[in-house]
């Protein structure tokens, strides 16, 4: 059943809803969210009988063609709607740690590129869309907290793209673009000017009120976490 909502003419229908910004109905909230809370989000590798060996296989293809049909997505003339690039990259998101995928480093290449084609033309955008921007920088902060996408992120050698934006005047940006290049620079690119990239968290830390609750506390620590750790080890 769930195969059949998310594999039809009624979600792709729904998505272009949100695409145009239009009403959405009960039936297309219901496609585009709460089917997705339903969505087997673990390993498809392992192959116990002949009839798990095909289930598999099938989910497979669904993974394959639901990422195939959120890149098509992505590539359609603007104006596109922001909700709808936010939706499709988390979408894209929940796929790609789908442990195992086959068509893994595929759509991960494709999602990497778009985005880098977003961020690359704001630079020269005037005016820059500042929501479309953070948009772009917080997919990749959710990618690359992946370790198989980080490293593709890294093959792409995109440090210079966030270092573009690790400068700019915007605190949400300098500090997802920090954080983006904390988990893809090699050890040689953060010993290169670590004081920048942590003056940058610790200035964050320090706007934080310590009697409120704001998970931003647990992101920064665990992204400066992940430095030390990474500094010690080499």
């Amino acid at each position: 059943m769930l195969i059949n909502c998310l594999d039809s003419y009624d979600y792709l229908q729904a998505l272009r809803q949100l695409q145009h910004d239009q009403p959405l109905t009960d039936i297309d909230r219901f496609l585009l969210y709460t089917c997705w809370e339903y969505v087997p989000f673990s390993s498809t590798a392992s192959e116990t009988s002949p009839k798990t060996s095909k289930w598999i296989k099938q989910i497979q293809l669904l993974y394959d063609e639901l990422l195939t049909r959120l890149e098509r997505a992505l590539d359609e003339p603007p104006p596109i709607a922001l909700p709808s690039i936010t939706y499709i990259f988390e979408r894209c998101r929940q796929l790609l740690n789908i442990p195992n995928l086959p068509s893994f480093e595929k759509h991960a290449n494709h999602i990497i590129d778009r985005l880098t084609n977003i961020l690359q033309k704001q630079l020269s955008a005037k005016p820059q869309d500042e929501a479309l921007i953070i948009i772009a920088l917080e997919a990749f902060h959710n990618l690359s907290e992946n370790t198989d996408i980080a490293a593709i992120m890294r093959n792409h050698q995109l440090t210079s793209l966030f270092k573009n934006y690790s400068s700019t005047e915007n605190t949400e940006q300098r500090k997802l673009a920090f954080g983006i290049l904390a988990e893809i620079m090699d050890e040689k690119e953060i010993n290169k000017n670590p004081q920048e990239i942590t003056a940058t968290f610790i200035d964050q830390l320090k706007q934080l009120n310590p009697n409120e609750h704001n998970p931003d506390v647990d992101s920064t620590l665990s992204t400066l976490k992940g430095k030390i750790i990474r500094r010690i080890s080499s």
